[in-house]
């Protein structure tokens, strides 16, 4: 089964779709028949600008770039779709391609998409495995992370993020053997903490958050248990790439079962977490060492580094 494939599983031609920054790569393209709405800070034309400006991105491409439905940001979903379609429009489905990881605030995000899902609607989202790509030497966010975010209603991420990202960014080593470490994190504290540093003020795009199948479907149980968002988990699937897909579903918050079964899965997703975590020396554990030992893997792991940047120049990152 492709990537596609199993994107598009069980949507129909006929179902009303969300698609969150599709920019060139429409996992639901309007020109085949998909009844799409299309939500980006930047409208067509512009991300068509962008494109062209945009050496790694073919020419070829920039036709595939399709008119832009709502124009804003993700974090604001609720009102850019009652403004454009009403107080009664809900989608069937909403999807979303390596974009979570960039979102200042998830749980908001969260909050907006329940908003806009039918009842029986679901949210599906393509995620980066962090132990298969570059934030391979990140440690994994946790739920206060999310929290903290939340609370500060935080709209762009934070000089911090943006230091822990940059300094610990890996580079696939070429024979397969795992990852280089980045070597900037002194010249960058000196460029912005040091006697003479100056912080940014502008917007600058990362991944805020890091997440493994576990530990990202640990975040999603904590927050619907505290009542934050009603979704519920379906399923999350891992099919042995760098990325994993996750369903979510709209309910009610009087689904999400009792503390005693909250508790016994949060343990479970909390010991799966842990024993795949990567050791402090940046050495696999046992459930990393045959997919990193893997050479075919690392063009693969680049053409998708290649992939994300360019789809995430459209600046959904920037302003979700």
């Amino acid at each position: 089964m492709s990537r596609l494939d199993i994107l598009r599983a069980g949507i129909s031609k006929t179902d009303q779709i969300l698609e969150i920054g599709p920019y060139f790569n429409p996992i639901a393209p309007k020109g085949d028949g998909y009844q799409a709405v299309t939500i980006d800070v930047f409208d067509a034309d512009q991300l068509r600008r962008n494109a062209a400006a945009d050496p790694n991105i073919p020419d070829s491409r920039i036709g595939e770039i399709e008119d832009v439905d709502l124009v804003g940001s993700a974090a604001d979903l609720e009102g850019l779709t009652r403004a454009r379609f009403g107080d009664d429009f809900k989608f069937d489905w909403i999807l979303s391609s390596h974009n979570i990881e960039h979102i200042p605030n998830p749980i908001r995000f969260l909050q907006q998409c329940d908003g806009v899902l039918r009842r029986t609607g679901r949210l599906r989202l393509a995620i980066p495995d962090k132990r298969y790509c570059f934030d391979h030497y990140r440690q994994l966010t946790d739920t206060t992370d999310w929290l903290e975010a939340f609370f500060e209603e935080r709209r762009k991420p934070t000089v911090y993020q943006v230091f822990r990202a940059a300094s610990l960014h890996g580079t696939a080593e070429s024979d397969g053997s795992g990852w280089k470490p980045a070597t900037k994190a002194l010249s960058l504290y000196r460029e912005w903490f040091g006697p003479s540093g100056n912080l940014p003020v502008d917007y600058i795009d990362t991944h805020c958050w890091t997440f493994t199948p576990d530990s990202f479907e640990l975040l999603i149980r904590d927050v619907v248990a505290f009542g934050m968002v009603n979704l519920r988990v379906e399923q999350v699937t891992a099919p042995g790439g760098f990325e994993f897909f996750v369903d979510l579903s709209s309910t009610a918050s009087s689904d999400v079962g009792s503390e005693q079964q909250f508790y016994i899965m949060r343990e479970q997703l909390l010991r799966r977490t842990h024993a795949t975590e990567p050791t402090q020396n940046g050495r696999a554990t046992r459930d990393e060492t045959s997919y990193l030992g893997l050479g075919w893997l690392i063009p693969r792991v680049r053409r998708e580094t290649l992939r994300i940047i360019h789809q995430l120049k459209s600046s959904l990152g920037r302003g979700q």
